[in-house]
């Protein structure tokens, strides 16, 4: 048989966590199996372990991409040529948009199986993250579009209000498109921030 390529190996990888998020989205914790993921990604659960050597491998694989795909949108956010409010729509939007694809996944994390050492690593991931968020706000300060006193304070308030406003829209049955609640988390986050007219 043919070894596959670095490309091929990283799309059958890419498949396998895929097929995990379905299982995940579909049962919660308690479903996600090796022989259920293994039959979602349609493949034998002997290839599933050549590329996950257990279950928490693969959960951490899950997570890890979660983040890094956030932050690879930050990066972009970052370096993106935008005027101060246009940057902050798109870091809301991109925030609003991944909680929204995640929305059936973003409470199981307290349930996976995952031990404290590799929380340790999201953690860090997530700190990552939460500091490009800062970064993202710093040039929207230097921009003159807001004050900041705490960067770090002020990424996690905005990451919080999205978080909270997907959950309450969520809850509430409220199906606003992700631009309205974009401009309204916008809204709510600038009338504590704006920088005040002399």
């Amino acid at each position: 048989m043919k070894a596959l390529t670095d490309d091929q190996r990283a799309r059958r990888q890419r498949g396998i966590l895929t097929a995990a998020t379905r299982v995940l989205a579909a049962g919660g914790p308690d479903s996600l199996t090796m022989d259920r993921v293994a039959r979602e990604a349609g493949m034998a659960k002997g290839t599933l372990f050549l590329y996950y050597a257990n279950k928490e491998e693969l959960v951490l694989a899950i997570m890890e991409s979660w983040v890094d795909e956030l932050a690879a949108r930050f990066d972009a956010i970052l370096h993106a040529a935008e005027a101060p409010e246009a940057r902050l729509r798109s870091l809301v939007l991109a925030l609003l948009s991944n909680f929204d694809r995640r929305r059936d996944l973003t409470g199981y994390s307290i349930g996976l199986p995952v031990s404290q050492a590799a929380r340790a690593g999201l953690r860090e991931r997530f700190e990552g993250n939460m500091r490009r968020i800062a970064a993202v706000l710093e040039g929207c300060a230097a921009g003159g579009l807001l004050e900041l006193d705490d960067p770090m304070f002020a990424a996690s308030s905005l990451f919080g209000l999205c978080r909270g406003s997907t959950s309450y829209a969520r809850a509430a049955g409220r199906h606003l498109p992700v631009q309205e609640r974009t401009a309204r988390v916008m809204k709510i986050f600038l009338n504590g921030t704006r920088r005040l007219k002399q």
